[in-house]
């Protein structure tokens, strides 16, 4: 009798401390392809915002740039900015500085894998060097699309 009371004891306390520490089980495991075009220039010199849905994760793999920029100095370096945060934290800014094409002075182009999480994104054109008097660009972002995790209490 000792024996099968013992046996309830432990199988109730495991029970209950399976049950206090199980984690739950996402429920997207496979993840949605994301890909937007956000174009950047001169006349929108402020954060673009990159729409995210509700409740998801973009995991950036990818990105690519391509554009001209030009200036009555003696040179620019045009610069992309990705800013990002992650539930609601800090931001995090992200800086791709395209090289100007060798042989097309004033066009400059850049592909660049990486790996940037966001919960909230935006992007802006900045520079170095001269200001510029035309710069215009397009960068794709490409990835994928995560369940937001929902933070542990």
């Amino acid at each position: 009798m000792r024996n099968k009371i013992l046996k309830l004891a432990g199988t109730f306390v495991l029970g209950v401390l399976g049950f206090c520490f199980a984690q739950p089980v996402a429920a997207q495991t496979t993840p949605v392809p994301f890909v937007a075009t956000v174009p950047i220039n001169i006349n929108n010199f402020n954060f673009t915002a990159v729409p995210i849905p509700t409740g998801k994760r973009l995991v950036i793999d990818y990105i690519s740039m391509s554009g001209a920029a030009q200036t009555t100095g003696a040179y620019v370096q045009p610069i992309i900015i990705l800013y990002a945060t992650l539930q609601g934290g800090a931001q995090n800014l992200f800086y791709f500085a395209p090289p100007q094409d060798h042989d097309v002075p004033g066009q400059y182009y850049d592909h660049e894998q990486t790996t940037i999480y966001a919960d909230t994104l935006y992007a802006s054109p900045a520079f170095a060097g001269f200001t510029p008097s035309f710069m215009s660009f397009n960068l794709v972002i490409s990835g994928h699309l995560l369940a937001a995790p929902t933070p542990v209490p």
